[in-house]
Formats: structure tokens, C-alpha cells, sequence
């Protein structure tokens, strides 16, 4: 089943990296002003990223850490799952809040302007998802405007999740339809938290069960996994993307985003910082694509997306779904968690079978 997974991932990423125009910009653009970003794509590749010894040795040496994390998974698994049941088993409770939480928070501020990229002034441009995707720059698409607050205030209630959810699904199809290729950089991460709503629904605190507009039986447990593993590879898959795309090969824009942000660098050369964390980047990707040491790189994300808010000075909401899916991660693992059914009190619980 790794393997598996594994060949897909790796082919879609390479797929990406060739059909990827080289001047476009992933989250990178958040934190740059265009002017900035025009002049750094114009700017020459460290040496260090043109050397094959050099990218050569940072792949041996990443291959290791994970062929070594492998081995350290495959002997504590069973401890693992001693230790984290108590989470699992509130898993598709308290992981759909979250995920609502983090996709409301981005769905109602994006349309707002409250998301600005660098160089553009607070609620005054109205985007799709993320800083760049201003919708003012493609005509025909200001509904995205009044849909995407409508998504936003049923996750928040929990009200029809499965409907609002299959909702951010489609947004996430049409943002490439209206962006082009770039926004591919994005879809998936908030397809995939999506896809968990879809199965699980909207977890505690939602009032699909005091008003079910949309209802589905409880998910047959091979449908779930599989869900839970196409969530997985989204994901993953995505920072495997951005990795190759975005740091690997346009690493001055990495580069002067630690610059900005007085990235410590202990008196480590900053390119070498920076291919580092494009090896982490891919490296945590593909395993989470894998379905391994699914906990682990969850709460690696969670620190990370955090310490580079604090660094970097950015706001921590910018990454709110992916907060959500990395919770959910964490709490539940590799395998899916048991969907959550009502009792004869009408409360939520988890079911006992099929996990």
C-alpha cells in the first residue's frame, strides 16, 4: 500500500513541475510584493541548488532520516496505538470542529479582504481562498464573493456540513478555472479538509443533527478509509508540490523570506537553511502522502506553521484549514476514525465497529 501510494504521488509531482509556468509563486506571494517577487525570479540560483553533489548529498542524507523514521514507526507502532487511543476515539468529534473552525475563519475573511497579500491594504480586495487569488483580477467570478461567505457561515453553525463542504470542493475545481495552473498550488489543501467533512460531517457542536438538511448514512468502513487515505494524499501530495516547485527550483524567494524575516541562522549559511527545509518540506510531504508517521508530521506542521507565523510576522490564519486537517491528523492518525452516530439521547458518539 506505501508503494503504492507512493509512485502516484511522486508522478503527479513531477507532472506539476513540468506543466508549471516557472514564474508563478505559491504562498510565497503572501509575504512578497510582486515587484519583489518580479525582481527575484529574474535573480540567479544560489549555487548550492545548481550543484548536483550538492543536491545529491541533501537527497542521501533525506533519504536516510526517513528510511531511519520508517524503522522507528514500525517498532513503536504498537505503542503508539496504545498511548494515542483516548484521542482517536474523539477523533471525528472534536477533528470536524476544527477543520470547520479553520475553513469558516478563511472562507469568511477571504471574501472580505480581511487575507491580504504584502503590499495591499486590509479589506479592500476580496480574494478566493488565499492573498493572491484577488478576484478582481479575472472577470466573471465577483459570485465568489457571496458564496464563499454563504460556505463560511454554514460551517461555522455545522448546518448542512456535507453540502457546504461538497461546496468548497467545487470552489476549489472552479479556482482553476478562473486562475489557471497557479491555483493548483492551493485546491488540494482545501479539498481535502473538504473530503473529511464530506465522510464525517461536522463532528460536535454542529446542528446537522437538530436540523439534518442534508443526511447521509453512516459510511460503509472501506468507503471511509479511502477517503481518509485521498485526504492524505492531497495533502501530502500538496507540499510535495510546493517543495519542488517553489523552493527546489525557485529558491531566491524562500531565500529572501527568511531574509525579511530575520530567519536565526546561527551563523549557518541561509541557503543551506533553505535547502534543508525544502528537503523537510518534501520529505514530510511524501509521507504523509504514504500514510506514515501520519501523528508525527501533523504536529510537525502544526509547530511549523505556528513558529513562521511568530518569525515571520504573519498571521497564523492564513494557514487556518490546514490547522484543522493537521489537528484532525493528529488525533486520528493513519487509519480513518469511527464516524460519529446518534444515540437514543441524540448525542453524538462514536461507533464501535468498522474502524
Amino acid at each position: 500500500m506505501t508503494l503504492k501510494r507512493l509512485f502516484p504521488t511522486l508522478g503527479l509531482a513531477v507532472t506539476a513541475v513540468l506543466a508549471t509556468p516557472s514564474e508563478l509563486v505559491a504562498h510565497e506571494a503572501w509575504l512578497l510584493t510582486p515587484a519583489e517577487i518580479e525582481a527575484l525570479s529574474r535573480a540567479p540560483m544560489p549555487d548550492l541548488f545548481t550543484s548536483s553533489v550538492a543536491l545529491g548529498l541533501a537527497a542521501v542524507l533525506c533519504s536516510a532520516g526517513v528510511l531511519a523514521a520508517l524503522w522507528l514507526e514500525d517498532r513503536y507502532r504498537s505503542a503508539e496505538d496504545r498511548w494515542a487511543a483516548p484521542i482517536k476515539d474523539i477523533a471525528a468529534g472534536v477533528g470536524p470542529l476544527l477543520i470547520r473552525a479553520g475553513l469558516a475563519v478563511m472562507l469568511a475573511l477571504a471574501p472580505l479582504g480581511g487575507l491580504p497579500r504584502a503590499g495591499t491594504q486590509p479589506w479592500t480586495q476580496p480574494v478566493l481562498f488565499v492573498p493572491d487569488m484577488q478576484i478582481a483580477l479575472v472577470q466573471g467570478w465577483a459570485w465568489l464573493i457571496p458564496a464563499q461567505i454563504a460556505l463560511a457561515f454554514l460551517l461555522a453553525l455545522g448546518l448542512a456540513t456535507r453540502l457546504a463542504a461538497l461546496g468548497v470542493v467545487v470552489l476549489a475545481v472552479l479556482g482553476s478555472l478562473a486562475f489557471g495552473v497557479k491555483f493548483l498550488a492551493y485546491a488540494p489543501h482545501f479539498a481535502a479538509p473538504a473530503v473529511i467533512l464530506m465522510v464525517f460531517g461536522s463532528g460536535w457542536c454542529g446542528l446537522d443533527r437538530i436540523l439534518p438538511i442534508v443526511q447521509m448514512p453512516v459510511d460503509p468502513a472501506r468507503y471511509r478509509h479511502l477517503c481518509w487515505s485521498a485526504a492524505m494524499a492531497l495533502v501530502g501530495g500538496t507540499f510535495v508540490y510546493l517543495g519542488i516547485v517553489y523552493k527546489l527550483f525557485q529558491p531566491t524567494l524562500l531565500i529572501a523570506i527568511l531574509e525579511h524575516g530575520q530567519f536565526p541562522t546561527f551563523g549557518t549559511p541561509i541557503e543551506v537553511i533553505a535547502l534543508v527545509m525544502t528537503g523537510v518540506e518534501i520529505a514530510a510531504g511524501l509521507l504523509l502522502a504514504m500514510g506514515r508517521l501520519v501523528r508525527p508530521v501533523a504536529l510537525f506542521l502544526i509547530g511549523a506553521f505556528t513558529f513562521f507565523a511568530v518569525m515571520l510576522g504573519e498571521t497564523p490564519l492564513l494557514h487556518a484549514n490546514l490547522y484543522g486537517t493537521a489537528a484532525m491528523l493528529l488525533l486520528a492518525g493513519a487509519s480513518a476514525p469511527n464516524p460519529l452516530v446518534h444515540d437514543e439521547r441524540h448525542n453524538l458518539q462514536p461507533t464501535q465497529a468498522g474502524g
